[in-house]
């Protein structure tokens, strides 16, 4: 359970804003009801009701996206409806809400939901003078701080949003490449192996080395072999699907993870990989580059170090066997 948490900012999030909604909405709501302002009670707990349903619902699916945006929406209506029937004393919760809306949905989501909801608030304020604010002054204190306090949430969320993504990609990314990392590669097939436990997905592994790249390095200096990797990950990406990856394993070495693929295509893309990389792929000279490339397909209660070793086997054999070639495994 932390461990989701630790690694699903928006899972962690949501589970927090749920956490508060019903620990601290609760007894208000409860009281309300209690005494007769049944429209603020049912209103108070239904956000409770629906805060928890989401937060189930992401826990079971890690569909993070949808049920924020539902909770997100509840908070809004359900502010509006007691800042109308509690007056002033219902103010004071919008500013909360305003937090916890940043924290449910993107920024200009959050943004642009925040905006009509006060633009509903301040229109039935103007049409029944009186009614929620005591004085024209508090209806423009109102609007101005809720104003700025959202334009500042913003600014912080989206902050906060870009630098998240920024981190993400170094984590995930090869530096030099572009490709994915070895980090990623693990959980790839992780999520692999579960998925053809579940739904029988097959899945193929290709795992390709350039030949001969040590003598690239020593003949041409380590910056053209360096670009020699960049050049590569372009080319593999435009061979395969938009939904297969390709992923550094280390070194000259290159993983392609491909789904819903039988081992007879597998076989004919890994060769027209191949004859691409040579085709493409060049020295300053002109020299033309060769790929070895072994190839497995999932097996059936195969666990993915198994997976992957299989394609490591069938690379060395590629390689034995005079290189710029592909070897499936048995």
């Amino acid at each position: 359970m932390l461990a989701r948490l630790k690694n699903n900012f928006y899972l962690a999030m949501l589970s927090l804003v749920g956490l508060i909604i019903t620990l601290c909405v609760t007894p208000y709501g409860i009281y309300r009801l209690l005494s007769g302002n049944t429209i603020v009670g049912v209103a108070d707990l239904a956000m409770v009701l629906v805060s928890i349903c989401c937060v189930l619902f992401a826990w079971r699916t890690n569909n993070t996206k949808g049920p924020g945006l539902v909770m997100a929406a509840v908070f809004c209506i359900g502010a509006i409806l007691v800042c109308i029937n509690l007056g002033i004393d219902g103010v004071f919760w919008v500013y909360p809400f305003i937090v916890f809306i940043f924290l449910l949905v993107s920024p200009l989501k959050a943004l642009l939901m925040l905006l009509l909801s006060l633009l509903v608030l301040v229109s039935y304020a103007l049409l029944n003078p009186g009614q929620i604010f005591a004085s024209p002054f508090q209806l423009v204190s109102f609007t101005v701080t809720c104003f700025v306090t959202s334009l500042f949430a913003y600014v912080f969320a989206y902050r906060t949003q870009t630098q998240r993504e920024a981190l993400k990609v170094l984590a995930t990314t090869d530096s030099l490449t572009g490709a994915a990392n070895r980090r990623t590669l693990d959980e790839a097939l992780i999520t692999a192996i579960n998925q053809h436990k579940k739904h029988g997905t097959e899945f193929g592994l290709m795992l390709l080395d350039l030949d001969f790249f040590k003598q690239i390095n020593d003949n041409y200096g380590h910056k053209t072999g360096d670009n020699v990797l960049s050049d590569l990950v372009p080319i593999l990406k435009k061979m395969v699907r938009q939904r297969d990856t390709v992923f550094r394993f280390g070194g000259e070495e290159f993983v392609v993870l491909l789904a819903d693929i039988k081992q007879a295509d597998l076989a004919k893309l890994a060769d027209k990989i191949r004859l691409g990389v040579n085709a493409l792929l060049s020295l300053p000279d002109g020299k033309k580059l060769t790929t070895s490339i072994g190839i497995a397909v999932l097996q059936d209660a195969e666990s993915w170090e198994s997976w992957l070793h299989r394609a490591d086997i069938a690379l060395y054999q590629a390689k034995n066997q005079g290189r710029n070639k592909v070897v499936l495994a048995e």
